[in-house]
């Protein structure tokens, strides 16, 4: 099972933390033999996005619709932590409120093992941004309560 869990369909013209997750899996199991170039981690799922997802379903036996779903989403987290490891990589950028995912999600539940008491609904809202602040606080880092790369290192440091 794939971390984060799987949350949504992405698809063209979607955008957010796991559509960034998924360009910084892809770009991760990229090799000398892969077509498509290495992806920009952006969060927006476009037409280069599209081609390296189908790309990865021909290469891996799946249906080819460019599209991730929750087949290719845990096949694409398995390539990654074969070659990777099992930490979990930052998405690749800033996630604040008005978002939403699986990656939100993640966050979440990580900040309730450490304390809070917040849903775990996959929507970045007031109570996460709150939840945040406090976490960045304890943490000597700037209480914005968006969780960029440093934030994310404290929440998911490498072991």
């Amino acid at each position: 099972m794939a971390i984060p869990a799987y949350y949504s369909l992405i698809q063209k013209g979607s955008y957010g933390p796991d559509e960034a997750l998924v360009q910084t899996w892809l770009n991760g199991v990229r090799d000398q033999c892969s077509y498509y170039p290495a992806l920009t981690i952006d969060g927006h799922f476009g037409t280069r996005s599209e081609n390296a997802v189908k790309e990865f379903q021909l290469r891996n036996s799946m249906n080819m619709d460019g599209k991730v779903g929750a087949n290719t989403w845990n096949a694409l987290y398995a390539k990654y932590t074969a070659k990777h490891g099992l930490a979990v990589p930052y998405p690749g950028i800033v996630m604040r409120t008005g978002m939403s995912g699986g990656t939100i999600r993640l966050i979440q539940q990580k900040l309730n093992t450490l304390g809070e008491k917040i849903g775990t609904d996959g929507k970045f809202g007031s109570r996460t941004a709150a939840a945040v602040q406090r976490f960045q606080r304890r943490n000597g880092l700037n209480a914005d309560g968006a969780v960029g790369k440093a934030t994310w290192a404290k929440l998911f440091p490498a072991s």
